[in-house]
């Protein structure tokens, strides 16, 4: 049986870990999945960015899954939509993987089989005065794919420092759309942003916290990204993730 070494998976993850660790690693992973009527995942398919073993992983336990079916006029309507994961690879003394996961929620896919939003920039004149801010990213994808910004709110510090590069960042988002019965459909999604000097280390401490449990099914526990979007009228709802 072929193995994956566990740098190819650091690769793909982005880590920096050297080959040969027997440190979990923890990373982001999407899978597309078309629905039944009844909500039950009829085909599972993990983004080919994934290493294979993970990506059989993957597509394994999202399948056991269960959705709230799209309804149309009073009746439940078949359809696809992509799900987001914190997953967690174990790598094995054999050579093998063990791989963990845990939703993080659904809606529009990533484009080009992307895990992950593209990279936010701190405005340098924010950077150099010292502004920092959290928004609340009110933003509308389209049948298209493409996205659009329909509010910003800040829940701290303030949206004006920082308007003009979420603006950009959201112009260069590219999604696949959910579909039911066929059609493509527009989602409304809000991605919660943090422009801060100590997310960046918080957030590497937490992961490395979280690496060390059992299993690292802290996974499943791990804070919320501060850039994961939630999808506001996604009409497949989750009802068994487990």
């Amino acid at each position: 049986m072929k193995t994956w070494s566990v740098w190819g998976l650091l690769l793909c993850a982005g880590a920096t870990q050297a080959e040969g660790t027997k440190e979990p690693v923890l990373f982001p992973a999407t899978a597309r999945i078309t629905l039944d009527a009844e909500g039950v995942p009829q085909a599972v398919q993990a983004s080919a960015r994934l290493p294979v073993p993970v990506r059989e992983a993957v597509e394994a336990r999202v399948k056991q899954w269960r959705f709230e079916p799209a309804m149309v006029d009073g009746v439940a309507r078949p359809g696809i939509t992509h799900v987001r994961l914190q997953a967690c690879a174990i790598p094995q003394s054999d050579g093998g993987l063990r791989v963990g996961m845990d939703y993080q929620g659904n809606g529009p896919g990533y484009a080009n089989d992307a895990v992950r939003l593209p990279r936010l920039p701190y405005p340098p004149a924010a950077m150099r005065s010292g502004a920092q801010a959290e928004i609340d990213l009110n933003v509308l994808i389209g049948e298209d794919g493409l996205a659009t910004v329909q509010s910003m709110k800040a829940t701290r510090g303030s949206v004006k420092d920082f308007k003009a590069v979420l603006e950009a960042w959201v112009a260069v988002m590219r999604y696949v759309p959910e579909e039911v019965d066929g059609r493509r459909i527009a989602t409304r999604m809000r991605i919660p942003v943090a422009f801060s000097f100590e997310e960046r280390s918080a957030r590497r401490e937490r992961q490395t916290a979280a690496a060390r449990t059992r299993e690292c099914m802290a996974a499943a526990g791990q804070p919320e990204n501060p850039t994961d979007p939630v999808a506001l009228d996604s009409p497949f709802r989750p009802r068994e993730t487990g």
